[in-house]
């Protein structure tokens, strides 16, 4: 893949050699190996490793997505870690060096997620677009105009030259530099009050050297690999993540309500230090005795933002966050990529694709609002374990039983049978909607829970739900049949969380039964 100045007209044009761009291209290209695609990237290849970007861990959507639709599973399963799920810990309130509470899997999920170092996995995805797209480097998109279906594009290179390219297609893949979102004025509030700051650190950050409990009822005393999940340390109103990116390097962010935390409070590496040693001290204490030496720190306030449109019948695009972000929490990013993408795929590829574009600006909008409902206002009652445990466990199943269905089974491939289904999708999203608002209220959670301080997931519905999601038949009957079984499974959920108020029991029951069957 190189600079191709000999041929300035293409069928698509994207801004951004980022993970979104680089999908994309690969997306179309294997959707249609004809199209002449051209990639502008204001930095030049390779990428540096360990720290390239953040949004280093993916989960079951974006996992399948790189590795089924990109075609980076051998990838994937080579050159980076494999992932034992999310777990989730709290130490607050506890009184002595042993306990602690957590939640997770003692073994690795039924479905492959990965934790990921970035630059290495989008220099991967580089070398395999091979000559087959033109890629302009140091290059940074100006503007462009359409006149008769043909966009001319204004590109600077690294010098200040102004050149132009003409496309069909123009999508926007430039991540928060948001080109076309400001063009068109397409930017919305997200409603969730989040800030970030994160850093990497060299060696290998393991939970089992700090966070290792002695007690008989601990579940993954002897699962020594779990240091290999997206560890999440909760407590009110914030997480501070945990994500081992090699055995080398190691992520760490620190994720808050802005209602709760000032960024002020965290705003470089001793300040969130100094905020780990006041809020986390068991972690702050490792990170201190180890003296890992410190890559990068980054930090972003007010990350949350949305698009009011994501394609147009004027031949543009959004993808990636360049379309939105809403949260990190749960590590959907990679998911929003891989539905987006198809999106865009559909329509530029598909003989009725610009005809469905109305449908799939939906079908992108009532995912946008489905993490929207799930991540507003949610971190004040991290300080709950009653909480932590339905919240978490109810946004999983929710997550596996629902959306993973859809896409694992490349239904979003087919817009008419997306379109067919509406009625079931949007009752789907109503029941989420309707939990997420009962959620928010204080005290919605019983405190009469009794829960253990380990809580093993092995063998429950969110384990049983992750274990079924690709079906053998993907045909749109059984697909069909399959949303029904699941939708009666999450409005038993539903009933347990808001009315019987009996969630726990009817979690571990609900397994039981499940997998007997």
């Amino acid at each position: 893949m190189s600079d191709n100045v000999s041929n300035t007209s293409h069928d698509v044009l994207i801004i951004g050699a980022g993970l979104a761009g680089l999908t994309l291209a690969r997306q179309l290209l294997d959707a249609d190996p004809a199209l002449d695609i051209c990639l502008v990237h204001n930095r030049r290849f390779p990428n540096p490793e360990r720290i390239h970007k953040v949004g280093e861990s993916t989960v079951e959507i974006g996992a399948f997505y790189l590795a089924e639709i990109v075609g980076c599973a051998a990838h994937l399963q080579t050159e980076h870690l494999r992932k034992m799920g999310l777990r989730f810990i709290q130490t607050q309130g506890t009184t002595q060096e042993d306990p602690y509470r957590e939640i997770g899997l003692s073994y690795y999920p039924y479905q492959a997620t990965y934790q990921i170092d970035r630059g290495k996995l989008e220099n991967h995805i580089r070398n395999t677009l091979g000559a087959s797209v033109t890629l302009i480097e140091n290059g940074r998109v100006l503007d462009f105009d359409r006149n008769d279906g043909v966009s001319t594009v204004s590109i600077r290179d690294h010098d200040g030259a102004i050149s132009t390219r003409s496309t069909r297609w123009v999508v926007d893949a430039s991540g928060r530099g948001r080109v076309l979102m400001k063009k068109f004025g397409l930017q919305k509030s997200a409603n969730i009050n989040h800030s970030a700051v994160w850093f990497r650190v060299e060696g290998k950050v393991d939970i089992n050297d700090f966070l290792a409990s002695s007690d008989a009822e601990n579940s993954f005393a002897h699962a020594g690999e779990r240091a290999r999940s997206t560890t999440h340390i909760i407590g009110k109103g914030y997480w501070v993540w945990i994500i081992p990116i090699s055995e080398q390097t190691t992520s760490i962010g620190i994720v808050f309500d802005n209602a709760i935390f000032k960024l002020s409070e965290l705003s470089s590496h001793p300040l969130a230090m100094g905020w780990l040693q006041r809020n986390e001290p068991r972690f702050h204490d490792y990170l201190l005795e180890r003296d890992f030496g410190v890559i990068d720190f980054v930090m972003l306030r007010n990350y949350s933002y949305l698009s009011e449109q994501f394609l147009s019948e004027d031949g543009w695009a959004l993808t990636g966050e360049a379309a939105g972000f809403v949260d990190p929490m749960y590590s959907n990013g990679t998911d929003m990529i891989g539905l987006a993408n198809t999106m865009i795929t559909n329509a530029i590829t598909k003989p009725d694709g610009v005809k469905m574009i109305e449908q799939m600006n939906y079908v992108l909008s009532e995912a946008y609002a489905g993490f929207v409902d799930t991540h507003r206002d949610s971190y004040r009652f991290f300080n709950d374990w009653n909480y932590v445990f339905v919240k978490t466990n109810w946004d999983a199943s929710f997550y596996f039983l629902f959306m993973c269905v859809l896409f694992m089974n490349r239904k979003f491939e087919d817009i008419a049978f997306i379109q067919s289904i509406h009625e079931k999708i949007s009752a789907f999203y109503a029941l989420h909607h309707e939990v997420m608002d009962f959620l928010r209220q204080d005290g919605a959670v019983s405190s009469d829970y009794r829960l253990p301080e380990f809580i093993n997931l092995a063998g429950t519905v969110q384990d049983f739900a992750n274990r079924t999601i690709i079906s053998p038949d993907a045909s749109d009957d059984c697909i069909r049949e399959r949303l029904d079984q699941n939708m009666i499974i999450l409005r038993e959920l539903a009933d347990s969380i808001m009315h019987s108020r009996k969630f726990d029991e009817n979690f571990s029951q609900m397994g039981q039964r499940l997998n007997a069957a």
